[in-house]
């Protein structure tokens, strides 16, 4: 039977910090141009009062926001594509990298196959949609937003300085009020998911052409109090290539993968680790193993008390009640259809009937 190789752990540990204080950079490359946004729209909008003005007008000073949003925006668009490019070849070297740092030849696809394969793959996250286009929504929605406020200030009645706050927002809430800081958190939490996208596909590219070696991959999730339902449940499972999903599972997803060996190519693995929120834990530990050590006011905090209550005194395994979390297409189950598929084990948790 098939394993992950847990030797690849410390790894890849060191390789998810690399890969979160990248997103949080390409977070932080988005202020300089939130900054010309936000000078270009106030020499707009207080160019002349903005109450009751004609429609032709409104319209008219709608078509120039909306153009300084639309160059700005494509701007940053341009540089991000440029910097998940080059991460996609980065992710191949760096897996091809460490296959031969453990001993095993690899094959590295080039830079322009790992970039079609991270633009090709659908998102989870993007509910099917291709990178691009995950993107190019976000950009629109932004337009749309900053729009509809002006519009809407308009249509009420509100002053120049009341339109300019409400897109700007006040001074007293540090600028966190207004429809510019609802964009910089959608664009967080955009960039943060590409990355992911790009890192995950780019790296199961990389595994997929190495597959006399590598019979498929592990998802690995975050051990935290904030993982997600589905990668919780998804952590520790072996997915053969093409057969399974991949990260990020959800906008804002930390979970990665692991490649898993072929039995004739296991290599050593005792003593390997990963990471968790409380420190270094055996690598072949599942978050709900994890999990069921931890404080039962921590599980129930974590799953709410009914699923805690069912993790400790339910006497499913683990992996039980992992496979218990979601249905076949990998979204979360219900505590409904949980008991229809385990009642004996609600009913010896004291959940039962």
């Amino acid at each position: 039977m098939a394993q992950a190789n847990l030797a690849f752990a410390d790894d890849l540990t060191r390789h998810a910090v690399y890969i979160e204080r990248l997103k949080s950079g390409q977070v932080r490359k988005f202020a300089p141009f939130l900054r010309e946004i936000d000078r270009r729209l106030r020499e707009i909008l207080t160019r002349g009062g903005l109450t009751a003005i004609e429609h032709a007008r409104m319209e008219a000073m709608l078509r120039e926001v909306d153009g300084v949003l639309a160059a700005t925006l494509s701007k940053y668009t341009g540089a991000l594509d440029d910097d998940l490019r080059a991460l996609a070849a980065y992710e191949g070297e760096f897996v091809g990298g460490m296959l031969a740092e453990h001993g095993y030849r690899a094959n590295v696809p080039t830079a322009g196959q790992l970039w079609t394969a991270a633009s090709s793959q659908p998102l989870a996250a993007g509910k099917g949609k291709l990178l691009a286009g995950f993107i190019g929504e976000w950009s629109q929605a932004e337009r749309e937003r900053v729009a509809g406020a002006i519009r809407l200030g308009v249509a009420e009645g509100q002053t120049t300085a009341q339109i300019v706050q409400a897109v700007r927002g006040t001074k007293a809430a540090g600028y966190a009020d207004g429809v510019l800081a609802i964009s910089a958190r959608k664009t967080e939490a955009v960039v943060r998911t590409a990355v992911a996208h790009v890192s995950a596909s780019a790296r199961h590219e990389t595994y997929a052409d190495n597959a006399d070696i590598l019979a498929g991959y592990m998802w690995s999730a975050t051990l935290d109090q904030r993982t997600s339902d589905t990668c919780r449940a998804l952590d520790g499972r072996i997915f053969q290539f093409g057969n399974g999903p991949l990260p990020p599972a959800h906008v804002n997803c930390r979970s990665s993968t692991t490649p898993v060996l072929k039995d004739e190519w296991k290599a050593l693995t005792k003593g390997a680790k990963r990471s968790s929120m409380d420190g270094p834990v055996d690598a072949g530990t599942t978050y709900y193993d994890w999990l069921k050590r931890q404080p039962a006011a921590f599980q129930d905090e974590v799953i709410g008390p009914t699923r805690g209550k069912l993790l400790r005194d339910g006497g499913l395994s683990s992996k039980r009640f992992a496979e218990l979390q979601l249905d076949r297409r990998w979204q979360p189950l219900t505590l409904e259809e949980m008991r229809r598929l385990e009642p004996k084990a609600f009913k010896r948790a004291g959940l039962g009937d």
